[in-house]
């Protein structure tokens, strides 16, 4: 279940600066699945026009003895040049109550480094440099497709995203209107990193993401994707 609440469901809130000055913002939503809560985030961004940080807590909820209690803390620090973002450094920490791991990407002309227990051995089905070069770490594509944005700025996205071990992309081009409110549609796609076996299960799901106009900027309030796992929703509080 981490694998959806991380990488695909991008949800965040980020105003869009006003003569340079930094704008703090936080929200929180929550994660359904198969009809039921599964799961919170909590989200806070600073942003201005030339840089961006971003922490999230995400957390399993809910059914107990059926979901396993996971919590992450993101966070990422980098550039802003207008709807372009380029992280300098990712943090990804994870407790199951068990077992804490910590993943970190540290970027350099496009490039992802990654190091921690997370990370596993190179094998013939390793993401290369190459095929990740511009891509943006899980918490960067989250901020990318949820913050707040402007009418005309929506549904134009395309965006590889890179973990450490996997590259996917999440694409939003298919633009719908209905008085005040916009939907974005597009595909989640696995692109690299994955053993045979898992695209099997799967390799292209379906996203949908609903706002709503709040003054004069549009506001994402909805996410609903399909996943290995079946339907899920993530729905602002």
């Amino acid at each position: 279940m981490s694998f959806v609440l991380i990488r695909v469901f991008p949800l965040i809130l980020a105003m869009l600066p006003v003569a340079g000055l930094a704008e703090v913002n936080q929200s929180q939503f929550a994660l359904r699945a198969l009809g039921v809560k599964v799961g919170e985030m909590a989200l806070s961004s600073d942003i201005n026009q030339t840089r961006y940080a971003v922490t999230g807590r995400l957390g399993t909820t809910g059914l107990a003895g059926t979901i396993k209690r996971v919590r992450f803390i993101l966070e990422v620090t980098g550039r802003r040049k207008g709807a372009q973002f380029q992280p300098k450094r990712y943090v990804e920490d994870m407790d199951t109550g068990q077992r804490e791991s910590r993943v970190r990407l540290d970027y350099s002309r496009g490039i992802a480094r990654a190091s921690g227990p997370k990370v596993g051995e190179v094998s013939d089905h390793s993401v290369t440099d190459a095929q990740q070069r511009g891509a943006v770490d899980p918490l960067t594509a989250i901020f990318m497709v949820l913050r707040d944005q402007r009418e005309a700025e929506l549904c134009t996205l395309r965006q590889k995203i890179f973990d450490g071990e996997r590259l996917t992309e999440i694409a939003l081009t298919r633009r719908s209107n209905s008085g005040d409110m916009v939907q974005c549609s597009g595909h989640f796609t696995r692109l690299a990193g994955y053993p045979p076996g898992d695209l099997r299960q799967g390799s292209r799901f379906p996203v949908l993401v609903t706002y709503a106009r709040s003054g004069d900027i549009m506001r994402a309030m909805r996410v609903e994707a399909k996943t290995i796992y079946g339907p899920a929703v993530v729905v602002r509080k």
